[in-house]
């Protein structure tokens, strides 16, 4: 497990972090469980309602999505959001590709931490947008 000071610094190179202040820091190392997982294990599955957002710190997880495509997920990518927002089922079956070490927020602590965090709001928001258009340019393409 890591120390609290340990999390807050590896939350401090996550991406979607990385605007935060320190007090903002302190609140997601306090929401945040930490997990590690191995090689192989499922982590969720597509059509199943999601209760939680993961955040990667260490290792790769493979995202398979509806129609077939597959994605690479690394450090600093995180996956569930779109469950947690609209409540709906998950939209891909994501698995580790390697051992992993990752953050893991609850429906309610992501509330929580929206609140504590305004601006977590506006890069979740960028994310969701890059991966509709993913998903869109996916869909033309094929």
């Amino acid at each position: 497990m890591f120390k609290r000071s340990s999390k807050i610094a590896l939350l401090q190179k996550v991406p979607l972090f990385k605007a935060l202040s320190q007090k903002q820091l302190r609140e997601v190392a306090q929401l945040a469980e930490e997990i590690n997982v191995t090689i192989g294990r499922r982590l969720v599955s597509a059509g199943e309602l999601g209760y939680e957002l993961f955040v990667i710190v260490e290792g790769n997880a493979t995202a398979r999505i509806r129609g077939g495509r597959t994605v690479r997920l690394g450090p600093g990518d995180f996956f569930g959001e779109m469950s947690l927002i609209d409540h709906g089922p998950r939209s891909a079956t994501v698995e580790a590709a390697s051992d992993m070490r990752l953050f893991v927020v609850g429906s309610r602590e992501f509330w929580q931490l929206l609140d504590a965090a305004p601006p977590l709001v506006a890069r979740i928001m960028v994310a969701l947008s890059q991966r509709v258009r993913e998903a869109e340019a996916a869909s033309i393409s094929v």
